[in-house]
């Protein structure tokens, strides 16, 4: 584990770990650089992997107060569903003292939208943020916590109309259009203004703090 200063509240440890759960994948883990147990954030990051951007977005958080779980994705829905899903699980054995487990968040990037979906479900899950994401309004239903939907208003793969139906049809939650933003503004090599992507980064920890007031307690 590495120790970064940098912009937030807190100084962090981050890199990478294997999770001592089946199917053994390995993880990125960002968390604050001291003693106590911090809200936990799960990242499904898609068939993309665990890019420099998803490793940027978990220091971010972690710098922010949070604990950021990445599980390293294996291709197809089920099997990405089941990392997600054991990612989850070991927050909540011995061992890993720096998670709380009762205080949790599931974010989907890209393809991870649909994982994240369903595991946020089952898992009970408090926030359920969607950046750049596929979406499925059948997985979202089941979901009780607070939403996040961040996309981009020019994605090909899912466009605006498509994505307010999907938006009237749940009733719920806080979802943002990002104008003249084509899909994949969340990733590394996107050639659109990165303006979307700080923001999108900027919205995630307002709605954490505002959900779980860890604002002054870090």
């Amino acid at each position: 584990m590495v120790v970064l200063k940098g912009e937030g509240r807190v100084s962090i440890l981050f890199g990478s770990l294997p999770l001592p759960l089946p199917p053994n994948r390995s993880a990125y883990i960002a968390r604050p650089d001291r003693t106590g147990s911090f809200v936990t954030i799960v990242v499904a990051c898609g068939e993309s992997g665990i890019t420099p951007g998803v490793k940027a977005l978990a220091r971010h958080l972690a710098r922010h107060g949070y604990a950021v779980l990445v599980p390293s994705p294996r291709e197809g829905f089920e099997l990405a569903t089941a990392d997600v899903a054991a990612a989850v699980r070991s927050t909540r054995i011995p061992g890993t003292p720096w998670a709380d487990a009762d205080r949790l968040a599931i974010i989907g990037i890209g393809d991870g939208g649909g994982p994240a979906a369903v595991v946020a479900s089952d898992q009970e899950a408090d926030v359920l943020a969607l950046v750049d994401a596929s979406l499925d309004a059948d997985l979202l239903e089941g979901f009780g916590g607070n939403l996040l939907v961040l996309s981009g208003a020019e994605d090909a793969a899912a466009p605006a109309e498509e994505i307010r139906a999907i938006q009237q049809q749940l009733g719920v939650g806080e979802w943002v259009l990002y104008g003249g933003v084509a899909g994949g503004f969340f990733e590394d090599d996107s050639t659109t203004d990165d303006a979307a992507a700080r923001d999108a980064s900027d919205r995630l920890v307002a709605l954490l703090d505002e959900r779980f007031g860890v604002i002054g307690a870090v």
